[in-house]
């Protein structure tokens, strides 16, 4: 809690007073309540007070800080209705000096403790008009956002720079979301996140659709060659993948066997619609069962049984020929996914101390990243939720890149995925199991999922649904920092909850590792683009090829 930590060493009140810059920069002036006040800015002090800056005033025998939310500027002469000769005489005489105003929202209390130190806590009452406003030091933020241990540095404060802002590594202790429009960095503050966590010796699952995430275990000169070794990416065979400078490699694979009949029928597009053709094939998979259950069988070894109940023309039989004969088509259209293998990828191969499994996504149909996903899941909250002897001890942090592909809500369609991603979300945090969803569209996650979420970092967010979905799903985030949401700037984002003592605007940091998920170049191509069609133009004129020649050749219309 935030009464713990001393976070300026003095041994009252006025003496932490007597550390602040000696010039004011305003007074309260107004109504004030316990939550926000207004103060009039100085007109001769030297000091700017900009939106989000600290500030810090007296109240009683303790101290308010608080964050500037709102800057005014108002003349009582120049209003808007003054007809505009008048108001250029009026402005260019510098009659009047425009009076400057910042609305201040509370962010907590610091009071003389019983035993000398310091305390903080939710402040109780106004703040007195006419009290004096100072600029909170660098030092006093530092500590309100220090964390218990080290923390994870992820950013720094927009209006401090050099202020960073420390992560609650025990704040993870609940699920958190990653929210923001497209564009606006929330791929690349992941992997700052999992940069941090990885340093700290966590076990890192990451489920990534578009390979965002698969270029972390590539050595670079800012990323920790130790680290980068950490990271092992987790492929289905078939599927080459975007990059092809990834060092560690892992085997993506499901046996087929292993799949229940369910699994079979959803993979392979059989609904509910389906029932004679789900029956002949459910016979057909329990008999091999029944034969090889123990070494296992493949797609192909079903769809020959299938074949073979298609022959039988017995009378009584026929029906069930014909469907086996029509099943044969859908069981076949997965025998060439290429996720399956003699085994399924194990989950003691996959939770490791200090170890981040990437699961390569990219290329997949829907249906087979959402099978491939639910599988793992399964497999890591059945481990981790089994008898202690046997379960992994360590906490395992699970992160869902394009999250409302995998959990959206009941009413647009299902997931086999969302099964066990709304489990950990209510039960997950009980055997050390936490997530992190990740989405542009938080409007289009299930609801259940996203309130669990008791943190929340958001970057930008203009669409109206996705905002009404944030400020529903998270109870931290005030009017005051709602309405900031569409006019962040790129790596800009609002953190509240657990993982925070305050909410705080920052500044996401610098990334060490590669990023895969980053913004194509369109200039930079298009310029190369136009420099090989005019080399190729000049090439052409060189060879003295005439223009119908050149259009035969290369049929250009």
């Amino acid at each position: 809690m935030l009464a713990d930590y001393r976070f300026i060493v003095h041994k009252s009140v006025e003496e932490f007073l007597n550390t602040l810059d000696t010039d004011m920069v305003g007074r309260v002036v107004g109504e004030s309540t316990s939550t926000k006040f207004l103060f009039a800015v100085d007109p001769g002090c030297s000091r700017k007070v900009p939106r989000w800056e600290y500030v810090v005033t007296q109240l009683g025998e303790g101290v308010i800080v608080a964050q500037v939310h709102t800057a005014t500027a108002y003349s009582a002469l120049l209003q808007k209705d003054i007809e505009y000769k008048a108001l250029q005489r009026l402005a260019s005489g510098e009659i009047e000096a425009p009076k400057h105003w910042r609305l201040a929202t509370v962010l907590t209390y610091v009071e003389n403790h019983w035993n000398g130190g310091l305390q903080v806590s939710t402040p109780k009452h106004p703040v007195l008009p006419g009290s004096p406003v100072y600029i909170a030091l660098d030092q006093l933020i530092e500590k309100l956002y220090a964390k218990e241990g080290e923390g994870l540095c992820v950013g720094n404060l927009v209006t401090r720079r050099s202020v960073c802002v420390k992560l609650s590594i025990a704040g993870f202790r609940r699920h958190l979301a990653i929210i923001a429009q497209t564009g606006a960095g929330k791929s690349y503050l992941a992997g700052v996140l999992m940069e941090e966590l990885l340093a700290k010796g966590a076990t890192i699952i990451v489920l990534d659709p578009h390979a965002d995430y698969v270029r972390m275990g590539v050595p670079n000169s800012s990323w920790d060659e130790k680290l980068s070794r950490r990271v092992i990416v987790y492929r289905v065979s078939h599927k080459p993948g975007r990059f092809t400078d990834i060092r560690n490699i892992g085997r993506l694979a499901v046996r087929f066997s292993d799949l229940s009949l369910d699994e079979l029928f959803y993979l392979a597009g059989m609904d509910e619609r389906f029932t004679q053709i789900r029956r002949v094939v459910a016979h057909a998979y329990k008999k091999l069962k029944q034969e090889k259950g123990g070494v296992g069988f493949n797609s192909e070894d079903l769809v020959q049984e299938l074949s073979r109940l298609s022959e039988i023309v017995d009378k009584q039989d026929r029906r069930r020929a014909e469907h086996a004969y029509n099943a044969q088509t859908y069981v076949g259209r997965i025998a060439g996914l290429g996720i399956f293998g003699e085994q399924t990828t194990s989950v003691e191969e996959i939770l490791k101390p200090k170890t981040m499994s990437v699961i390569d996504l990219s290329g997949l149909t829907d249906r087979e990243a959402d099978l491939i996903s639910y599988l793992i899941l399964k497999k890591i909250f059945t481990n981790k939720s089994g008898p202690p002897e046997n379960a992994y001890q360590y906490p395992v942090f699970i992160f869902i890149e394009e999250a409302h592909r995998f959990i959206p809500p009941e009413n647009v369609r299902t997931t086999w995925s969302s099964q066990v991603i709304k489990q950990i979300a209510s039960e997950g945090r009980k055997f050390g199991v936490f997530l992190t969803l990740i989405t542009q569209r938080p409007s289009k996650v299930h609801p259940d999922a996203l309130s669990q979420c008791n943190s929340q970092i958001i970057m930008r967010i203009t669409n109206p649904l996705d905002q009404k979905a944030v400020m529903e799903a998270s109870e931290r985030l005030g009017e005051e920092l709602f309405e900031d949401l569409p006019g962040l700037d790129k790596g800009e984002a609002i953190v509240v909850g657990d993982i925070v003592n305050l909410p705080a605007i920052i500044s996401v940091r610098k990334r060490r590792s590669y990023e895969g998920g980053a913004d194509i170049d369109v200039d930079s191509l298009l310029s190369r683009a136009l420099h090989e069609a005019e080399k190729e133009e000049d090439d052409r004129f060189k060879r003295g090829m005439d223009w119908n020649e050149y259009k035969r050749r290369f049929d250009v219309g």
